[in-house]
């Protein structure tokens, strides 16, 4: 069962009718059922080992809230963290392996090639360790209700793809009793709306142009490479921040409030910020228990270290690729170069003599160092889309090969367009997704629909559903979180 299915769309809100007709101390069962159908209806058998999970770190935690002893508490902690990346390093990194003798060894008929990947693997796995980690740490105590904390791990709309929330948030929202709202229902039903029109318009159609380009990057111009690969970027953010606003519109129906992943990350002026907008609450995940810690230490290396391992962990999770692995060190590096640079431009800013003998004011000098940022920024984001997408490094090169050769052609805009088989309609579309993303950001739209009145709002909405059924793609393909 995936989102943009006709099973969801009846499953939704059968789920929604009877949160709110259910008695408020046994609203956890009904979505604890519901979690584990709509999990189940994919593949059953991976069910056991979700449950293994919640109840290992539901157990291991009210463990560690009994005992003070430091080696238990250790032992324990090392137990949960076996237990939860031991699968995930199994099911998802065996591809790592792919060409060695390890990932041809033969089990009867079964070979690490066979491995299937447990949809949701990354995001469940992280948000149970997010939580023991806390309470080892003493910063909450422990979950002593199972059934609500296993509703926390597999609550359906955040499931298979995140956001990944942390105890603090969801677990206070699942204990509180929500009553019926009709504007916070609508808010929902908006938000999927936008939701699909970004997967089913934009990610779809981008699905249908992009990957055949870059697999065969020598039969094109520069510039219609070069448009794919921008292409694959906007395809990658359509369909994520699409899934993630389509759990989020179905959990706000129920009144949960989840966390928002995606902030306009391609407006971002820096590696770092990109990191702050994208995938919001990965990288907060990883900040948290991965960077902060290791950059506490007071050796000078120590957020160099912290930087260059965690950008390579937020890539790894990303997908597991030497690929992916390569664009995760290039980001840490260049992101160690931003904080150089700033640092630089900084120490120059104090010294107006300095500044004078450049001939750059202080405005100027900031200006610079935001154009050099961006610019650092899309050389990156236009190599981790020609390296995640193409098919091999061959390919990677040969793009590389063409981007480089632009300028030659860099005049024939309307033909890359035509090559790709972009009109001008699909163009009108992610401008349109762009103004109504930069207007959100600033005041959210549904607000300033609905302070315009039923005469401008439903018009707008009831379009845009009709975009989304005129112009979507409906060939059943999934989100590119499964990949995840």
């Amino acid at each position: 069962m995936i989102f943009h299915s006709i099973d969801y769309l009846l499953f939704l809100p059968l789920v929604a009718a009877l949160y709110f007709c259910v008695p408020h101390r046994w609203r956890w069962v009904l979505l604890l059922v519901a979690s584990n159908i709509f999990y189940g209806s994919w593949r059953v058998e991976f069910l056991a080992l979700l449950w293994f999970t919640t109840l290992v770190d539901f157990f291991v935690a009210r463990a560690l809230m009994r005992t003070r002893n430091k080696i238990r508490r250790r032992l324990l902690f090392a137990a949960s963290m076996c237990c939860n990346l031991g699968p995930l390093i199994f099911f998802k990194y065996t591809a790592l392996l792919a060409g060695t003798t390890l990932y041809d060894l033969r089990v009867g008929n079964f070979t690490m090639a066979d491995v299937i990947l447990p949809l949701g693997i990354s995001f469940y796995t992280f948000q149970t360790l997010g939580y023991t980690i806390d309470v080892f740490r003493g910063k909450r105590e422990a979950e002593t209700h199972l059934g609500i904390f296993a509703v926390y791990v597999m609550y359906f709309p955040q499931l298979l793809a995140g956001p990944i929330e942390r105890p603090y948030k969801l677990l206070p929202q699942l204990r509180k009793e929500q009553s019926f709202d009709l504007r916070r229902v609508a808010m929902g039903c908006a938000l999927i709306l936008v939701g699909y029109f970004k997967k089913l318009v934009i990610a779809d159609r981008l699905g249908l142009l992009v990957p055949g380009i870059l697999a065969a990057p020598e039969a094109h111009t520069s510039l219609t490479v070069t448009l794919a690969t921008l292409g694959a970027l906007y395809r990658y953010y359509a369909d994520l921040s699409g899934y993630a606003d389509i759990a989020i519109g179905s959990s706000l129906i129920m009144g949960i409030a989840l966390t928002q992943n995606f902030r306009r990350p391609y407006a971002a002026v820096s590696i770092a910020e990109f990191w702050q907008r994208w995938h919001i609450t990965v990288t907060r995940w990883f900040t948290d228990y991965v960077y902060i810690p290791i950059a506490r230490s007071t050796k000078v290396w120590s957020r160099f270290v912290a930087t260059i391992l965690t950008t390579l962990l937020i890539s790894l999770w990303h997908g597991a690729s030497t690929s992916w692995l390569v664009a995760g060190m290039i980001a840490g590096l260049l992101m160690i170069g931003e904080g150089w640079v700033r640092r630089q431009r900084k120490m120059l800013g104090r010294s107006s003599r300095a500044l004078a003998r450049a001939g750059i004011g202080e405005r100027g000098s900031r200006m610079l160092g935001r154009n050099l940022n961006r610019a650092v920024l899309w050389f990156f984001l236009l190599f981790l889309g020609s390296i995640v997408n193409a098919p091999g490094w061959d390919q990677t090169v040969a793009i590389w090969g063409k981007i480089a050769a632009l300028s030659g052609d860099a005049l024939t805009l309307s033909a890359g367009f035509g090559a790709m088989h972009i009109s001008a309609l699909f163009l009108l579309a992610i401008a349109g997704l762009e103004i109504y993303q930069w207007l959100d950001e600033r005041r959210p739209v549904f607000d300033r629909l609905e302070a315009a009145g039923a005469l401008i709002a439903w018009p707008f909405w009831w379009g845009l559903a009709a975009i989304i059924l005129v112009f979507g793609v409906f060939t059943g393909s999934g989100f590119l979180y499964f990949e995840f």
